[in-house]
């Protein structure tokens, strides 16, 4: 393996090589933070072309364009002269010679290192599952899912039951979605709703279990108005091509979408870096694994981690300290940030907890497209964000073959 020498063209001796690895909010904030900053050279490492939306990958895959949920990730750096984006996975850390190796065969030296590569999906070893369920973590598996659902719903071939597994945020989310999706679809074909069935399974005694019983029961009722069976308590034991196997029942299903859990990213078990019981990695006041490591987003042991939010907050946190490093002063000490909470719930409806405030309907709709907004424009120019934003409000995509 040689070093990337493509890395090396545009580096001077003054500058502080900053390696990020993961194009997520994290990765792409860190290194939007750090574009055109004197004296950094930053390569963002990412293992695809493009930063994924996943909070609103689900769309994607009840027909609503991808354009809002992944943008290439040259966009974000066009003017950018000191950020390189490498598309490589970053498999091999080596702390003494402060060097990441790439699958490429690539090395990547840094003075400083950012890991934000959040998690993987969990299946927990539930047999069938991971063969035979949908996912929505990427683009691709959001488009694998859009497939199979206009292939089944073209000329009739109609899959009566949609079982969504995991009443986490993505679940609720694209289970509301699947309900609204397929009452269109009902209509476009002439077809009675009534004939499809949408499941929501999850293992704890609440949807949302994280968040306060008076918020998620709002959310219970919305899905139950929609027309959705909620399985509460009720662990998956397993999965075959045509079933779905409960503790007390099976539900016949070719159309099982997994959002149940996720995993530690296998790169710090492969590395040798300590996991906590939750799967987190232990940082300290600077979210240092050990020195020049940072670890940020999903993966760090911090209050809230697994936010885009959090995220955010994480990337913006390390580069002040690396300016603060850069012009002779001490680093402030990490401080997190509590989130609002704005989960969709079907068409126009949506519940946020603000603080103490909460909004419900279409109140928290209008909150959770201004979270959207802000979001974009957080690390986006803002023509830029104005366009992906306004995706979110286009309509459901008639399927191909039914265009007539």
């Amino acid at each position: 393996m040689v070093e990337n020498k493509v890395n090396k063209k545009t580096e001077t001796k003054e500058d502080k090589r900053v390696v990020i690895v993961g194009g997520g909010f994290a990765g792409v904030k860190a290194a939007v933070e750090l574009a055109n900053q004197e004296g950094f050279k930053v390569r963002l490492i990412s293992p695809g072309s493009y930063f994924e939306y996943h909070a609103a990958l689900y769309r994607s895959a009840t027909g609503r364009s991808p354009l809002e949920v992944a943008i290439p990730l040259q966009d974000f750096f066009k003017y950018a002269k000191n950020v390189e984006v490498i598309e490589d996975e970053v498999i091999e850390l080596d702390k003494e010679k402060k060097v990441v190796n790439g699958k490429s065969g690539s090395h990547y030296y840094y003075d400083e290192l950012l890991l934000a590569i959040g998690s993987v999906t969990g299946y927990f070893n539930i047999p069938g599952v991971e063969k035979y369920s949908f996912g929505v973590k990427s683009v691709d598996q959001a488009l694998k899912l859009k497939e199979h659902l206009h292939a089944n719903l073209h000329k009739g071939n109609y899959e009566h039951s949609y079982v969504v597994v995991g009443g986490g945020p993505t679940g609720v989310e694209l289970a509301a979605e699947m309900a609204s999706y397929l009452k269109f679809v009902a209509k476009r074909h002439k077809v009675s709703a009534k004939q499809f069935k949408i499941y929501l399974i999850e293992a704890g005694p609440k949807v949302l279990g994280a968040l306060p019983a008076s918020f998620t029961d709002k959310i219970e009722k919305r899905l139950k108005d929609l027309g959705i069976k909620l399985y509460l308590n009720t662990a998956v034991k397993s999965e075959t091509k045509d079933y779905i196997n409960l503790p007390k029942e099976k539900i016949k299903s070719h159309t099982v979408i997994w959002t149940a859990g996720v995993q530690p990213n296998p790169f710090f078990a492969n590395n040798e870096i300590a996991l906590t019981k939750r799967g987190k990695v232990e940082v300290n006041e600077f979210l240092e694994e050990s020195p020049h490591v940072y670890v940020l987003g999903d993966c760090a042991n911090t209050k809230y981690s697994g936010m885009a939010q959090t995220a955010i907050h994480d990337a913006k946190f390390v580069v002040r300290n690396l300016l603060r490093q850069k012009n002779q002063q001490s680093r402030r000490v990490y401080k997190p940030k509590k989130p609002a909470y704005a989960i969709p719930v079907g068409a126009r409806w949506a519940a946020v907890l603000q603080g103490r405030k909460t909004y419900y309907g279409r109140a928290g709709w209008a909150k959770r497209r201004m979270y959207d907004m802000k979001l974009y424009k957080s690390f986006l120019p803002v023509e830029k964000a104005l366009i992906t934003w306004k995706y979110g409000y286009q309509k459901f995509e008639v399927c191909p073959e039914c265009k007539q």
